[in-house]
């Protein structure tokens, strides 16, 4: 027995060696300060994941005593197994974990950590809700929400959000100060979206020790027009004729929506949104188009609901049924590839040949087999395929000009593809 405890000691301990080993593979740290003897005064970063990596951003700020962990989120192509790093941080003792959006690289990991506060901010956080409602799940009661421009502290750590643009709504840049040093962490943002750039730029310090910047475009020939620009382009494709145009968007794309929908509004059409989307739009508040607020969206359903999702669809008094969709073509609908079976009856009842679908996505999900399938039907059916996506990530020149801004004494990208930055 004696002999098998020890096996099994030795077989432990070589597991954590190895998890260990991968973490320092991904793993680049540094100290912002100025002098090694004082502990308390020393603010350092330490990045576990996404130095050489599009998304899935693992970073570590500490001082003193004080842990935190900036962004929580899930492989991209990770399935529902966890790694062995995402394992580590979520074992991993922490003060307070600091999320700078909802998508799910950045959060697909918050239903996981309850032993610590988990902050993110007021409108991320309903849309987080939302989505985890939508799909039968819960969010812990530790989260807590940060708004614009509002300091917080954790520990001896002061922490600044600063409201940028994204494709996902409700995104921050991230200050962090101790001990007279500073970090800004950009999370993920562009200048070219519908926020005002030169707002943010405004508020952002003028100096800092490091700046940790996404880099995902950098390197890449990735098309970067503003959300105006492809609203204009979105008009164009809506008046070529009076038969339908369908969108296939994020759901969570909040700006694509508006984009979307101010281009159905010049065409004289009108815009149905799924129900998912509708939620959605809903938890975003404010004036995004969403049924219960704007008359011409409206809410409907691919397939037939039940329990909490027939309950939330029907809280929409602007809400249409299928008899009602097929009497008049002129039309925008937001769909998604699990929608093929609502395609081919539609296509029954109207007639698809002559229609469009704007692809309005990241090329690289075309890869995806349910993607494929379902562009490939539309194709069969006679539906033109029109791409139209612009990224929802800052150019070369949108992180020149915020180099250029925030002067560091450090600069480190991360969010970006190997060896893409020196």
């Amino acid at each position: 027995m004696k002999d098998s405890k020890c096996s099994k000691n030795v077989a432990e301990e070589a597991r954590a060696n190895a998890m260990q080993q991968q973490i320092d593979e991904h793993c680049v740290c540094s100290s912002c300060s100025s002098s090694g003897n004082d502990e308390e005064s020393s603010l350092e970063y330490k990045i576990l994941r996404g130095k050489d990596k599009i998304g899935e951003n693992l970073i570590e700020i500490i001082c003193g005593e004080t842990k935190i962990l900036v962004e929580l989120g899930k492989a991209l192509e990770g399935g529902d197994e966890l790694s062995d790093i995402e394992k580590n941080v979520l074992n991993t003792k922490y003060d307070a974990v600091v999320v700078s959006h909802y998508h799910s690289d950045h959060a697909g990991l918050m239903e996981y950590k309850e032993d610590c506060p988990i902050y993110i901010g007021g409108g991320a956080y309903r849309i987080v809700k939302t989505v985890s409602e939508y799909r039968g799940k819960n969010i812990a009661s530790n989260v807590v929400t940060y708004q614009n421009g509002k300091s917080f502290s954790v520990g001896g750590i002061k922490i600044t959000p600063f409201l940028c643009d994204h494709s996902a709504f409700d995104s921050y840049m991230l200050l962090f100060e101790a001990g007279g040093k500073s970090v800004l962490y950009t999370g993920d943002f562009r200048f070219h979206g519908r926020k005002n750039k030169q707002k943010l730029l405004s508020r952002l310090p003028k100096k800092v020790d490091t700046l940790i910047c996404e880099g995902t475009n950098v390197g890449s020939q990735k098309q970067c027009f503003s959300e105006s620009e492809l609203e204009d382009k979105l008009v164009d494709v809506m008046h070529k004729n009076d038969k339908p145009v369908f969108v296939l968007q994020s759901g969570t794309n909040i700006d694509r929506l508006v984009s979307v929908y101010r281009a159905t509004k010049r065409s004289d059409r009108i815009l149905y949104e799924d129900n998912y989307t509708a939620l959605i739009a809903y938890a975003a508040d404010g004036k995004i188009p969403r049924p219960d607020v704007f008359g011409d969206v409206y809410a409907f359903t691919p397939r037939a609901l039940s329990g909490m999702r027939k309950e939330l669809f029907f809280k929409f008094e602007n809400r249409r049924g299928w008899r009602q969709i097929k009497k008049n073509t002129n039309f925008v609908m937001l769909v998604r590839p699990s929608m093929r079976g609502y395609m081919e009856k539609l296509h029954k009842e109207i007639g698809l040949q002559g229609a469009t679908l704007v692809y309005s996505m990241w090329s690289g999900y075309k890869e995806n087999e349910d993607m494929k399938t379902f562009l490939d039907r539309l194709k069969d059916l006679g539906v033109e395929i029109v791409d139209l996506h612009t990224s929802g990530h800052a150019s070369e020149e949108d992180i020149e000009l915020l180099k250029q801004t925030v002067l560091a004494d450090e600069y480190v990208s991360v969010h970006t593809c190997p060896n893409s930055v020196e």
